[in-house]
């Protein structure tokens, strides 16, 4: 339930509703995770670009850790803020994780290019 907002919301109707989403943070964590489920990573590419100036990269990095993934997730994410013009020092805050292995941004990529920075293998043309 990391991330998980609880609302009453109102659309002009006769009774609320009580919704249940997840925030900014986990959300852009979540299409990390399954890119598929949300258009793909030239969709994911542009939800980061999006949320350049409404995101809290600290939250998000903290987010991360608490849910101890085994795959380093934070590649990826250090990858589409980097590409989506985030300020250096918030780039910095994925950059300096331990990068111990290759990963892949996706999966059944095709053909790929290696973004030895980030220890990445993104769809060629990327």
């Amino acid at each position: 339930m990391l991330g998980v907002t609880t609302e009453t919301v109102n659309y002009g109707e006769d009774h609320d509703l009580l919704l249940r989403f997840t925030n900014l943070e986990r959300t852009l964590i979540d299409i990390v995770v399954r890119p598929f489920y949300s258009g793909g990573v030239f969709e994911v590419a542009k939800v980061f670009e999006n949320a350049k100036n409404q995101v809290s990269v600290n939250r998000l990095k903290a987010m991360l850790k608490q849910m101890a993934f085994g795959y380093p997730y934070h590649q990826a994410i250090g990858f589409y803020l980097e590409r989506a013009g985030y300020k250096q020092s918030q780039i910095d805050m994925f950059k300096n994780l331990p990068m111990e292995r290759d990963f892949y941004l996706t999966h059944a990529m095709g053909k790929t290019s290696y973004v030895k920075q980030w220890h990445l293998h993104i769809p060629e043309g990327f």
